[in-house]
């Protein structure tokens, strides 16, 4: 007998093949992206300068350390009008990169806030580096910073190279 002459019965042909012997082009379900948060902070952000911080406590800074930031800022040349003051605490999990899509910044100081919790490798304080293609100043606390006369003199000299003082 020749294939030829051989005949299947539908039916059979049915059970043997639940799916296409031939597949079809699958199209890939479109990527619905994660959705950022609206990230709320505390200035107007007109020379794109990013302000972390890490405080559970509070919204933003108590007001010793607000008159702190606003002293270190008008050594800078610098006012609120300048910068975004963020509270990393209020966004959890959210990267360095997460930050840069929500608020605009061609600079970064962040005060106190774990490297690891906004997807950073370990940073040296004080130390001028590049993340995300922007440069970024990592400090201490500003309450450390408020106490300590030798801090200030390093959160000075990290400044001056940032901002080109």
């Amino acid at each position: 007998m020749s294939l030829e002459q051989l005949e299947l019965d539908p039916y059979l042909l049915a059970q043997m093949y639940d799916q296409p012997i031939i597949p079809e082009a699958r199209k890939a379900a479109p990527v619905t992206e994660k959705a950022l948060p609206k990230v709320k902070y505390l200035g107007e952000n007109q020379k794109n300068i990013l302000l972390l911080i890490q405080n559970e406590s509070e919204a933003y800074l108590n007001e010793e350390l607000f008159n702190l930031l606003t002293n270190i800022l008008n050594a800078c040349k610098l006012g609120m009008q300048d910068v975004a003051l963020v509270n990393a605490a209020t966004y959890p999990g959210l990267t360095l990169a997460g930050y840069k899509n929500a608020v605009p910044f061609r600079q970064c100081i962040i005060f106190a806030v774990p490297p690891a919790n906004i997807g950073l490798p370990p940073m040296q304080a004080y130390q001028l580096e590049t993340h995300e293609q922007l440069p970024c100043l990592y400090s201490d606390e500003l309450q450390l910073i408020a106490t300590d006369k030798a801090l200030k003199g390093r959160l000075w000299m990290g400044l001056k190279q940032l901002f080109g003082i």
